[in-house]
């Protein structure tokens, strides 16, 4: 820490900046704007914005009119506690299987994530992630200073196995963080099973696990996502959620599940940061979780995102045949997906955007060793089926003019 201290002072430093504001890296990859290049025409494949069409939001007018009509509307315009709104956190943890004490509300996923990592972990800590990971949890990290360790994610979700045995050889973590349903990128879901396995190593070795499952309830027609109730039920998940994939990202709302005895800290850490999430949003969305037109409406989503799905990939395995490898999503918003070559992906990258289409690069979902050098993440959730087929299209001729074959 001393190090960073000293540099914080040096010239080329920010003047008057802390070493944590001095020292924040500058995004790479996943999340840098400035490798992005979309013009009139161009077709986004490597977004995380759920389709504005099928967000209920006839179901938000209705809401927005009870509670502006409401007799206690006024109070909602209040400061309210730092946790949440007593009914909200109720509404939540009806859905959660859980005590309402154990939910504090959040401004949406990010938030959360950073909530998680500031109350959980100190400088030079270590946590293990998924490999491949969600990046910007990475980017949440750069808050505090720890050590990374990467574990390879599976068809079965985070490799539990793997992770054993290398607890066994001394790795001592902190932490644990895993995006257990329709991981992001991979779209794998962690079992029942594993994820008993993963509480016992963790009730066993001694750390924390952080699960982001905000692709939870985004389950295609037909998909049963397992219940995993030691999730629920243990002392040694915070789990994080956000209504960004189901209500939209514009909401920024979204709560953390933490263990009855971190509650309190948790609530005075929330406090300090930034008090409270708005009483008006909360009374809100607190109506929608009531409305019973609610969970057919993400249903009806779910079915959506599957044929949209299915266009992706069948457009994939017609345009590329034999050079790329995915396996079919079953939920969530993306297909991770190998293009074939000895190509330079970087240059297939630039090469597909001079045809105006973009995407994710596998590269900037590294975690460790591996570089997933030719995967790409393409979401199918946002683009119509015209634009999927034709952003495809583009990205073959992209390939193909780099040496793909």
């Amino acid at each position: 820490m001393t190090e960073t201290l000293q540099d914080a002072r040096s010239p080329e430093s920010l003047a008057g900046a802390s070493a944590l504001l001095a020292h924040l890296p500058e995004r790479k990859g996943f999340g840098d704007a400035t490798l992005v290049r979309l013009s009139e025409g161009s077709i986004d494949l490597g977004g995380g914005n759920p389709s504005t069409d099928v967000l209920p939001t006839d179901l938000y007018r209705d809401a927005a009119a009870a509670v502006t009509e409401s007799a206690g509307f006024a109070e909602t315009l209040r400061y309210s506690a730092s946790a949440g709104l007593p009914s909200f956190r109720a509404a939540i943890a009806a859905r959660e299987d859980v005590d309402p004490g154990r939910v504090i509300v959040t401004d949406g996923g990010a938030h959360g994530l950073s909530l998680a990592a500031l109350g959980t972990l100190d400088p030079g800590d270590t946590i293990v992630v998924d490999d491949p990971v969600y990046p910007l949890f990475l980017r949440v990290l750069d808050l505090v200073g720890v050590n990374v360790e990467a574990i390879p994610v599976t068809s079965e979700g985070i490799d539990v196995d793997a992770l054993a045995a290398r607890l066994r050889a001394g790795l001592r973590p902190k932490a644990l963080f895993t995006v257990p349903t329709f991981q992001n990128p991979s779209g794998t879901t962690l079992t029942a099973e594993k994820s008993a396995a993963l509480v016992d190593l963790a009730e066993q070795y001694g750390f924390l696990i952080l699960s982001d499952d905000p692709y939870r309830q985004i389950a295609f027609p037909g998909t049963v996502v397992p219940a995993r109730p030691r999730l629920r039920e243990t002392d040694r998940v915070i789990a994080v959620n956000s209504f960004s994939k189901t209500l939209g990202p514009g909401l920024r709302l979204g709560w953390l599940t933490v263990p009855t005895a971190l509650e309190a800290g948790f609530t005075k850490l929330r406090n300090r940061l930034d008090g409270q999430t708005s009483g008006v949003l909360q009374d809100l969305v607190g109506r929608m979780l009531t409305d019973p037109r609610l969970d057919p409406a993400i249903a009806a989503a779910g079915a959506v995102y599957q044929d949209k799905a299915r266009v992706l990939t069948s457009a994939l395995r017609e345009q590329f045949g034999d050079g790329v490898e995915l396996t079919d999503p079953t939920g969530g918003f993306f297909v991770w997906a190998r293009l074939g070559g000895d190509l330079d992906f970087a240059r297939v990258f630039e090469a597909a955007q001079d045809l105006g289409v973009t995407y994710q690069r596998g590269e900037w979902f590294a975690a460790g060793a591996q570089e997933f050098r030719g995967f790409v993440r393409l979401s199918f959730a946002e683009p119509d089926v015209e634009s999927l087929r034709e952003g495809v299209a583009r990205l073959a001729q992209a390939w193909r003019a780099e040496g793909g074959r």
